[in-house]
């Protein structure tokens, strides 16, 4: 619609992005049912996302009174949902291992410590979520006797935002012109996301209805 002006087209761009995103993450925001890695198609509509080493090199932790940290906002790259994990352990004089991270709820990690089944061991070292001493989000492990030297992150990233750049915004800033950063074969699907928010706003009950026919065969 040429009455769209450029930051609303941005804005409808970058919320579909988000919405795209959003549905191959959460099975429950999607008709299929189906996560991130359940499928390839999904697997490649969210693979420029992906951050592995060494893209992201490891991550030497913080250590305070046995709990290892690592924030968020310290990544390579902006973060959005973590994949896996893996630490290298110090088990003895040098002596080092590989070893998986185990998420545990914060109501069950302090008895899974105390647990020998679910206690850290050589096979996995517990850790959950938290605020940061940054003030934003961190990882915290529990290796209980051994060390933590390295810290290994898969992660997906947050995408780039689309931009024209064809205006100043209300930071006084003009940004450079930005693409997506999604795979090619996505962008025809983030799109018609993108129109059938427009449609949403505009009220059109018509370009509604042909838009959520489209998303769906998508």
């Amino acid at each position: 619609n040429p009455d769209f002006t450029a930051p609303e087209i941005d804005w409808l761009l970058n919320e579909a992005q988000r919405i795209f995103v959003e549905q191959r993450l959460n099975p429950n925001s999607n008709p299929k049912r189906k996560g991130f890695e359940a499928s390839q198609k999904r697997i490649d509509d969210l693979s420029t996302l992906v951050v592995k080493f060494p893209l992201q090199p490891y991550i030497t932790p913080t250590l305070t009174d046995g709990i290892y940290e690592v924030p968020l906002d310290s990544l390579d790259f902006p973060y959005l949902h973590l994949l896996s994990a893996y630490v290298e352990l110090e088990v003895a004089d040098n002596c080092l291992k590989e070893v998986r991270l185990k998420f545990m709820q914060h109501d069950d990690y302090r008895e899974a410590l105390k647990d020998p089944f679910n206690s850290p061991s050589l096979e996995f070292v517990p850790y959950n979520f938290g605020r940061s001493s940054t003030g934003t989000s961190s990882i915290y492990m529990y290796p209980g006797i051994y060390s933590i030297n390295k810290v290994y992150l898969e992660y997906l990233k947050q995408p780039r935002k689309v931009s024209l750049g064809t205006y100043t915004y209300i930071d006084g800033t003009t940004k450079t012109p930005t693409s997506f950063e999604l795979p090619e074969h996505t962008h025809s699907e983030i799109i018609d996301l993108a129109c059938q928010i427009a449609s949403l706003n505009v009220e059109s009950p018509e370009y509604i209805r042909l838009r959520q026919e489209k998303v769906f065969l998508h």
